[in-house]
């Protein structure tokens, strides 16, 4: 076996930019003097959050190291003057707003205080319309920006009423009627969805699609069962802990968080999508835990495969664990790492066919 070094280079940081996200935390990244690094031009590489920045003594004008880490990624690996932690801002660099210095689990972090900052509305519709949500083809982060910025949006209901600003719509730059016509029409397609999706769309701290989908289906679909339902009764949900119950609750718990919901279920109407589909009624895989490997020959990738299990209660996770019920791979025989482990732990090889029988 052969492990790739990474290449290294030194450089020159000279200043930390502060990026704010649609949950207030305000992310720091690092600006430095170019360098060549695989073949590719880097600036840029985020530091995390503060407690890295203390750990490492970072400030501006230190000589660091950078690398790729797989080759993809831009990380600092090392401070080689460590001048020291220094102008953390107090102002959230998008809004203005006060900022706060959060403490979690060791980790400390900067985040933006004002529950208005654009940011995280930005972010939060950019989710909102994102592939996994909505999925509103033409509202990418830069229109939403724009129509932010001038006062078309201020909540989600609002995307379903762009009709109302045609005018000013076509005559923006880069816009015109037939990206109008195609907006609104995707809007309208996206007023048809499931539950599921629009439950991930809300943006609920830590709350991911596939949460989303198993929480409808604990609830058999009941949404008012869902925004009342208490950290007692979330946590019976697999995969939902103590700290996402929560982040539910605490979400649901804001009248003005409650209101923007009501105005938006008044624009969708909710199908039957797969999650929810008569024949996978029988919930075959209820409380099953499955990790899927290799290449597949009767689905077209691993995430349609995966549907099919969550569709029918059933969770795919990434690694073979003492809770794992099946492993599927279709080299049953292989010496690969999952298989291995699947071995030692008396978990189940299935190929495709195998598990099709289930």
């Amino acid at each position: 076996a052969f492990k790739w070094a990474d290449e290294i280079q030194e450089t020159k940081l000279l200043y930390i930019e502060w990026s704010a996200s649609r949950t207030g935390l305000i992310n720091p990244v690092a600006v430095f003097e170019p360098v060549e690094l695989e073949g590719t031009t880097v600036s840029r590489a985020s530091v995390h959050n503060i407690s890295i920045m203390e750990a490492r003594e970072r400030g501006a004008g230190d000589r660091i190291t950078v690398y790729k880490a797989n080759m993809i990624i831009p990380q600092i690996a090392d401070n080689l003057t460590r001048s020291g932690v220094r102008d953390i801002p107090e102002v959230c660099p998008v809004c203005g707003g006060q900022t706060e210095v959060r403490q979690l689990n060791d980790v400390k972090s900067l985040y933006c205080t004002n529950p208005d900052c654009q940011a995280k509305k930005i972010k939060s519709f950019t989710l909102f319309t994102s592939r996994d949500a909505l999925n509103i083809a033409g509202l990418s982060e830069a229109t939403l920006e724009k129509f932010i910025g001038v006062g078309m949006i201020h909540e989600y209901a609002d995307i379903f009423h762009l009709d109302r600003h045609q005018e000013e719509i076509v005559e923006m730059d880069g816009f015109g009627q037939k990206s109008y016509d195609n907006l609104i029409a995707a809007a309208e397609k996206a007023s048809h969805t499931t539950l599921p999706r629009m439950v991930y769309g809300l943006g609920v701290a830590g709350i991911g699609l596939a949460n989303a989908k198993m929480t409808c289906r604990h609830f058999k679909n009941d949404f008012e069962a869902m925004r009342h339902a208490t950290v007692e009764e979330l946590v019976e949900i697999d995969g939902i802990g103590e700290v996402l119950a929560q982040a539910w609750t605490a979400f649901f718990s804001d009248g003005k968080n409650n209101a923007i919901v009501d105005h938006l279920l008044a624009e969708l109407t909710f199908e039957a999508g797969d999650e929810e589909s008569s024949e996978d009624a029988d919930e075959t895989f209820a409380g099953m835990n499955f990790v899927i490997t290799g290449s597949l020959e009767h689905f077209k990738n691993r995430k349609e495969l995966q549907e099919l299990i969550e569709r029918r209660g059933g969770k795919v996770t990434g690694s073979v664990t003492s809770k794992t019920n099946y492993l599927i791979n279709n080299d049953v025989a292989s010496s690969s790492s999952k298989n291995k482990k699947a071995r030692e732990l008396g978990v189940p090889i299935l190929s495709e066919e195998e598990f099709l029988k289930l």
